[in-house]
């Protein structure tokens, strides 16, 4: 299945606008005279929701003329684009189960299957690299406060 790349902005903008509309409307919209906490998030939402809307009709119509699409992204690229997402699903998934250190063994891990030409036994070094690196910005320099170790499922 190919998806093309009007297709994909025109669904992006939709669901993006759609959850800003559901987000904004849980914080009330307010009236005219006294806008609430939830009147920009909702007038962005509709707006993105719009584009999505025009993007969508415009590819339909383009698509009945039969003009060429141009394809999102090629086979070949989907891969690493399924790992990479995967990778960043899985870390803001354990994050607060597990700690740092370990969210981010997964991160690393898992993305690294993104490239087929990655050899495991750098993996071991990327890790530690990304670990110590992480832990001394954010957890020492910056003293964000992050459990570096919590097997709390």
């Amino acid at each position: 299945m190919t998806i093309h790349s009007d297709l994909l902005a025109a669904l992006i903008f939709l669901v993006f606008g759609t959850l800003a509309l559901a987000i904004g409307y849980s914080y009330g919209f307010g009236t005219l005279a006294a806008l609430g906490s939830g009147a920009m998030p909702m007038l962005v939402g509709a707006g993105l929701f719009a584009m999505g809307l025009v993007q969508l009709v415009q590819t339909s119509a383009a698509r009945r003329k039969g003009q060429q699409v141009v394809s999102a992204f090629s086979r070949r690229e989907t891969r690493p684009l399924l790992f990479i997402l995967s990778a960043i699903l899985a870390f803001g998934l354990l994050i607060d189960r597990v700690g740092l250190l370990p969210s981010l063994a997964a991160l690393v891990g898992i993305s690294w299957f993104a490239d087929e030409s990655g050899r495991k036994r750098e993996l071991l070094g990327v890790l530690l690299a990304v670990a110590a690196l992480i832990v001394a910005i954010f957890y020492l320099g910056l003293g964000i406060p992050f459990r570096l170790v919590a097997w709390r499922f």
